[in-house]
């Protein structure tokens, strides 16, 4: 087991923040060239893609390579069979993958087994709102979510800090609040008034802050992320992260159902 705070003392100096709930060590394991290169060439793509649409948010990506090579060594540490990161991903093989809707919302219906729970649509980044009620990015308001923990299924996510981003005419979202199993003490956070300036000019996108920090989400610990709508209809919220995952996971085109 590792500290994580000396795990991740090179990101913490360099001024970004982690969030781990109340895990304050991990298990993890140093990665291998082939499997650097891996995460590299999926991180390094993906931030190409961000830096065409937004250069100010690939920027703040782009500084989080060394967190995502460390997380990734967690993964493949603490799942219960050994295996190594390939890309494209293989039988028997972990993958690594930019987050996308099926790797949060995995199942159709949550459950104590599959504690899938969001307010996502199904295989959608949208997510219906009523002002006034809370939503929940992961988690539903009494259940906590958790990434995927089925054999040879299992997955873990890692939202990059300040990596929420919003698509449309304008932000819709003033508080947020996250908490986890074992960490229930943090109330609110909101964003500065500013947020509803677009970050790129005539670009409708918006860039929430986390300033708890870079999020992990594991399979055996349960997180909630809600937030508070000011307005009523449909928002379009994505996440910018990397999920890990078994090969089994993410073997084909997936579509949940």
């Amino acid at each position: 087991m590792v500290d994580v705070r000396d795990l991740f003392r090179e990101e913490l100096e360099e001024g970004i923040p982690i969030y781990f709930g109340d895990r304050k060590e991990v298990p993890h394991t140093e990665l291998s060239t082939e499997e650097e290169n891996a995460v590299t060439t999926v991180f390094n793509y993906g931030v190409e893609q961000l830096r065409r649409v937004s250069p100010k948010i690939a920027a703040d990506i782009e500084k989080q390579l060394s967190l995502a090579l460390k997380v990734a060594g967690i993964f493949k540490e603490i799942i219960p069979e050994k295996k190594s990161l390939v890309f494209p991903s293989q039988a028997g093989s972990l993958g690594v993958a930019w987050i996308f809707p099926q790797a949060i919302r995995y199942v159709a219906t949550a459950s104590a087994d599959n504690p899938a729970y969001s307010s996502y649509t199904l295989n959608s980044w949208n997510i219906e709102v009523t002002a006034g009620t809370a939503a929940y990015l992961f988690g539903d308001g009494t259940h906590y979510y958790k990434a995927c923990s089925a054999t040879n299924k299992h997955e873990m996510l890692l939202i990059f800090n300040n990596g929420l981003i919003e698509i449309g005419s304008t932000p819709r979202i003033d508080q947020f609040r996250l908490i986890s199993e074992g960490v229930t003490k943090y109330g609110i956070y909101t964003v500065a008034p500013i947020v509803e300036e677009r970050i790129e000019e005539n670009r409708a996108i918006y860039q929430y802050p986390t300033p708890l920090g870079a999020t992990a989400i594991f399979y055996d610990r349960g997180i909630m992320w809600g937030f508070m709508p000011r307005v009523s209809g449909t928002i379009t919220i994505k996440t910018l992260g990397l999920v890990f995952y078994e090969h089994d996971l993410f073997s084909d085109l997936t579509w949940v159902t």
